[in-house]
């Protein structure tokens, strides 16, 4: 397996090799191929693109990242939106262990490069290093022979949620649905697994992965197994949230719809009442509903949604400095 992958981007004067490690999907940053820089996601990830910049220096090839819908353009407001991360760092390039951080412009990161369960892989690959480290990777290798409930597990197993839904959420893309995945939101480490932009109006989207379970619905409570689960409570609080952030940016308001998606397997999904303001769906009965829904959104008005969706700086806007100005201000 190729331990990188590249994207070529070229836009407004600048030319970029973006790098992505192939084992997290995670965006460890680009090479200016104009000054010859490197531009890692944070200083965590330095001497990672420092390793990709020595392996291409000695003619390594890389495959190239490929995406169906996802060349950058500008966007509504005064910061460009770039596959680039908020708090860039721009080191000297190639050797390991001369990597020099010093201070870059600030420039918004396009999250529509982010993967299904890209944030969760990548949560799943470091408590699998925490692990390894703190009791040895031969207990490690038998806890997950054993599938034994651990941190990593939980995050492997969500992070493969998020990536089957999100290919089924995807097939939207061709009625005229923009679709986002592995959203980050708020100071923490929270994200928002799916956001979908089309004609029926904004939705986040909850991913869950209970395979052979029973799940119950009624209106005020989901019982998984015959447990109860806060997931109405939390998909509604996600849903008002986006919504929040994105009328502040947009300029017109913005409804935010919740849904929860269920990979079950051979368990069952039994709706007794339905919670009114939260969608539910298994995953493989989702894209239907979904697309039927009546539009409420002009082509125009998804487009505007989607420019403010796809910045980080929507989403974290005191990571990326000032929020850019939207069309009220």
């Amino acid at each position: 397996m190729n331990e990188f992958e590249t994207r070529a981007w070229r836009a407004w004067g600048k030319d970029r090799t973006y790098v992505v490690d192939s084992g997290t999907g995670v965006q460890v940053g680009y090479r200016d191929n104009v000054s010859g820089a490197l531009v890692p996601t944070d200083p965590t990830t330095a001497r990672v693109l420092a390793r990709w910049a020595e392996l291409a220096g000695a003619g390594v090839a890389f495959p190239e990242q490929r995406s169906e819908r996802r060349s950058p353009v500008p966007t509504v407001g005064e910061v460009a939106v770039t596959a680039a991360p908020v708090d860039e760092v721009a080191v000297a390039a190639p050797p390991v262990d001369d990597v020099v951080a010093t201070a870059a412009p600030f420039v918004d990161e396009d999250l529509s490069f982010h993967r299904p369960g890209q944030a969760a892989r990548a949560r799943a690959v470091a408590e699998l290093d925490a692990r390894r480290a703190s009791v040895g990777r031969f207990r490690t290798w038998l806890g997950r022979l054993v599938d034994a409930r651990t941190d990593e597990r939980a995050w492997r197993i969500g992070a493969d949620a998020e990536e089957s839904i999100g290919a089924e959420l995807e097939r939207l893309v061709p009625h005229g649905w923009r679709v986002l995945h592995a959203v980050p939101v708020g100071t923490g480490d929270s994200d928002i697994d799916h956001v979908l932009i089309g004609p029926p109006g904004v939705f986040t989207v909850n991913s869950k992965h209970h395979p052979g379970a029973n799940v119950w619905v009624v209106s005020k409570q989901i019982r998984v197994k015959n447990q109860p689960v806060p997931y109405l409570r939390n998909s509604r609080h996600e849903a008002a949230r986006a919504a929040k952030l994105l009328t502040a940016v947009v300029g017109f308001p913005v409804a935010a719809t919740s849904v929860l998606v269920f990979r079950l397997g051979s368990g069952s999904l039994t709706i007794r009442e339905h919670p009114g303001d939260v969608l539910v769906y298994r995953a493989t009965k989702a894209f239907a509903p979904l697309r039927g829904l009546p539009p409420v959104l002009t082509p125009g008005q998804v487009d505007a949604v989607y420019e403010a969706a796809r910045r980080r700086s929507t989403w974290q806007p005191r990571a990326g400095g000032a929020r850019p100005k939207g069309p009220r201000d």
